[in-house]
C-alpha cells in the first residue's frame, strides 16, 4: 500500500507523524503539498518541512495519478481532486463542517457570519462532486460568542486531527462504513462568497450582526477588520438602544468607540496588540495593564510567533509577565523558534543571574 498525504498545516503534519510512528513496514509514504507550501513553520507547521526531515518523498500531484493500492488523504489541501484520474485509489478528504453544509469554501468565517452556534468536522469520501461524497464520521463543535474566524480555525484543526487519529487505521484497513449525504441538507459557498481584498463591514445592520462580521474577519496572519480607518479586535453589546443614524461615532478614545446600529450601541475596542507588545519589551506594567483590560489582546502572537508572555519574559519583565500570568495565558505556548517564555527566562538567567522570572515560571509548571 502507497499513502499519501496532500494539503498543509498542522493537521496535515501529525497525521504524517503518526503514520511514520506507526507504520512497521505496512506501508510506503509519500506527501503532495499545496501551491503556497513555502518550506518552512511558520504559524502553522511545513508539510514540506518536516517530510524532509522524516526522509519522506515529495510528489506532484499527477506521479500519483497511476500508482496501485493507493490510500490518498486530503487534509487541507487546495486543489479539486478528480477520482477519475486515478488508476487504482481510496481517497478521503477532512472538511472543516457538519456536511452537507457549508460545503465549499470560507468555513472558518460564514458559520460565524450566518449567527450559527455549531459546527463540525467531516471525514468523507472524495466523489466527481465538491464535498458531496459519503459520510464516513463527523465531530460537533462549539461555536462560543467570542470565538473569531481563527479561534474556530484552530478548533476545526485539533478536532480534525482528531477524527482523522480515530479513524485512520479503519480507512488503511479498508473496513470504514460510510453513508450518503442529505441533499436536502446542502449549502455550498464559492470562492466569490466573500471579497477578501475589499473587506467592507455593513453597519446598517443590529449590534448582534456587526459583531459577527468583526468576529468573521479576525484572523491576525490574514486580516483585522476595519471600521473607520479603525482596526476592530473585539465588540461588546451595551444595554442601551440606539437612537441616532447607523454606524454614528458616539464616543471614541485610544481603546474603543461606541457606534450606534438598528438596535443596541456597540462598544467596537480596537486593536492594540502591536502597542502592547512595545510596552511588554519596554516594561510599562501601566500601559499592559490598560490595555489587557480588552483580553483578546494577550492571545495574539506576532509575526515571529512571540506571545506578550515571551517578549515579557525575553526583556526580564517580571510584572507584567506576572499580570499576563494571572489573565490565563498559557505558560507554554512557543513561538514559530520552538522557544516559550521559561526558555526566554532561562537564558536571561545564564546571562544576568537574575532567577526570578524562571522561579515563577518553573514553579507555576512551565515545561522546561
Amino acid at each position: 500500500m502507497f499513502i499519501c498525504i496532500a494539503g498543509k498545516n498542522d493537521i496535515a503534519v501529525s497525521i504524517l507523524q503518526y503514520l511514520i510512528d506507526n507504520n512497521n513496514g505496512r506501508y510506503k509514504i509519500g506527501i503532495v503539498c499545496n501551491k503556497n507550501e513555502i518550506g518552512k513553520d511558520t504559524w502553522q507547521k511545513s508539510l514540506r518541512a518536516f517530510a524532509q526531515k522524516n526522509h519522506i518523498q515529495e510528489y506532484v500531484l499527477e506521479e500519483i495519478y497511476p500508482m496501485e493500492n493507493l490510500l490518498f488523504l486530503s487534509l487541507e489541501f487546495d486543489r479539486l481532486v478528480k477520482p477519475e484520474k486515478f488508476y487504482d485509489a481510496r481517497l478521503y478528504n477532512i472538511h472543516f463542517s457538519l456536511l452537507p453544509k457549508y460545503r465549499g469554501m470560507y468555513t472558518s468565517a460564514l458559520p460565524i457570519l450566518h449567527g450559527e452556534c455549531e459546527t463540525g468536522v467531516t471525514l468523507h469520501k472524495i466523489d466527481a462532486g465538491i464535498d458531496t461524497g459519503e459520510i464516513i464520521a463527523q465531530q460537533r463543535i462549539q461555536i462560543d460568542n467570542k470565538d473569531t474566524a481563527r479561534d474556530l480555525y484552530f478548533k476545526y484543526i485539533y478536532y480534525g486531527t482528531q477524527l482523522v487519529l480515530d479513524y485512520v487505521e479503519m480507512l488503511i484497513n479498508g473496513n470504514e462504513k460510510s453513508v450518503p449525504q442529505k441533499e436536502s441538507e446542502a449549502s455550498y459557498y464559492s470562492k466569490s462568497e466573500i471579497g477578501y481584498t475589499n473587506i467592507c463591514i455593513n453597519l446598517n445592520k443590529r449590534a448582534y450582526e456587526i459583531q459577527n462580521q468583526i468576529r468573521a474577519f479576525v484572523f491576525r496572519e490574514y486580516q483585522i477588520p476595519e471600521i473607520y480607518q479603525r482596526s476592530i479586535l473585539d465588540t461588546k453589546i451595551t444595554n442601551k438602544r440606539s437612537n441616532t443614524k447607523c454606524g454614528e461615532i458616539l464616543f471614541e478614545n485610544d481603546c474603543a468607540m461606541v457606534i450606534s446600529t438598528l438596535d443596541y450601541n456597540l462598544i467596537l475596542y480596537k486593536d492594540r496588540f502591536d502597542e502592547l507588545m512595545t510596552s511588554c519589551r519596554e516594561g510599562d506594567i501601566k500601559r499592559v495593564q490598560e490595555i489587557t483590560v480588552v483580553k483578546k489582546h494577550i492571545f495574539q502572537k506576532d509575526a515571529e510567533g512571540n506571545t506578550p508572555l515571551i517578549i515579557a519574559a525575553k526583556n526580564n519583565c517580571l510584572e507584567i509577565v506576572q499580570h499576563l500570568l494571572l489573565q490565563g495565558v498559557d505558560i507554554d505556548e512557543k513561538n514559530y523558534s520552538g522557544k516559550c517564555a521559561v526558555d526566554y527566562a532561562n537564558e536571561h538567567f545564564l546571562y544576568t543571574g537574575d532567577k526570578r522570572i524562571q522561579t515563577l515560571l518553573c514553579d507555576l509548571g512551565a515545561n522546561n
